[in-house]
């Protein structure tokens, strides 16, 4: 694991951030172009990819499945999402009496292995699309062939769950684990981010873009999650046969401008004292204008373009 220091990512934005970001985004694409040379050599059929909230699963997907294509590999990618129950008397509880839409007792894991199974020895199989506008689901939405040069990527955070995964062949099946997994530290060797504080910061930003949510909402339920991940995803992310680190070296300078008006409007509500912290550590790194984006940039699943 790369050691990502604030002095040098901060020299880095100030001498020429089109590069420092045009780099850091480079480096992860070819990070994904290898993962997609060893999952065509392996010839799998199903490609489970799991990781927590905010660590860049839906563009990963999407980035292996053009790579896999280029390499003569017909792929589809489907959403573990799409099984979710539409029966709330189902879904299991938190503790205080909330649905725990976290939890993989909330997928409909019996559709699930009839639709995989199907998928590995038919070749073909129909499955769910969810409506969560309307908490429908869809049934028989999408069909699905798998011929001899095809695969399909199963991406959810759920994906490593050996409730999943045991119902599978495992001749047929490759894993994939994305996360962040790095931290930014100062000179002295201690930690300005840390994991989680970089996946919070995507997620501030990407909810109030795409989900308009404010900062109190998302930090009301950042607990819930990291409890979800403790529970569900982290146990088995030693599952994986390939694990790719999504940090990119430049997000907290795009993220800050936007994530620091975010924090600054919650530093009156309930989480005042956490916003406060986390933005002052956002001060500390020198801002980078989104418009030194490029198009395949997975930080486009945070940022608007």
């Amino acid at each position: 694991m790369a050691k990502y220091y604030l002095d040098l990512i901060n020299a880095s934005a100030k001498a020429d951030p089109g590069t420092f970001v045009r780099q850091s985004s480079e480096n992860y694409l070819l990070s994904v172009e290898k993962a997609a040379d060893l999952l065509a050599d392996k010839r799998k059929k199903i490609i489970m990819l799991a990781g927590p909230s905010s660590s860049g699963k839906t563009t990963t997907a999407s980035l292996l499945e053009a790579d896999l294509e280029e390499r003569g590999i017909s792929t589809h990618t489907v959403s573990l999402d799409d099984f979710y129950l539409v029966d709330y008397d189902k879904y299991p509880l938190n503790e205080d009496g909330s649905y725990d839409f976290e939890s993989i007792a909330a997928l409909d894991l019996s559709l699930i292995e009839k639709c995989f199974y199907e998928l590995i020895v038919k070749g073909e199989s129909n499955l769910p699309k969810f409506d969560f506008s309307k908490h429908l689901r869809i049934e028989n939405a999408n069909h699905i062939k798998l011929d001899d040069d095809c695969a399909i990527i199963v991406e959810g955070i759920h994906g490593l769950n050996p409730l999943i995964t045991n119902c599978l062949p495992n001749e047929a099946m490759a894993k994939v684990y994305v996360n962040v997994s790095s931290r930014i530290h100062a000179r002295d060797g201690s930690v300005i981010l840390k994991k989680r504080d970089l996946r919070l910061i995507r997620r501030l930003v990407r909810d109030r873009n795409f989900r308009n949510t404010g900062a109190d909402e998302t930090l009301d339920n950042w607990d819930s999650v990291c409890r979800g991940e403790e529970k569900y995803i982290f146990p088995f992310r030693d599952h994986a046969d390939i694990r790719l680190d999504t940090f990119h070296p430049c997000e907290i300078g795009l993220l800050a401008p936007e994530a620091k008006k975010l924090l600054k409007e919650a530093e009156d509500g309930e989480f005042g004292d956490w916003a406060e912290n986390l933005r002052k550590s956002l001060e500390l790194f020198t801002e980078i204008d989104k418009s030194n984006l490029s198009g395949d940039s997975l930080l486009y699943e945070f940022i608007k373009k």
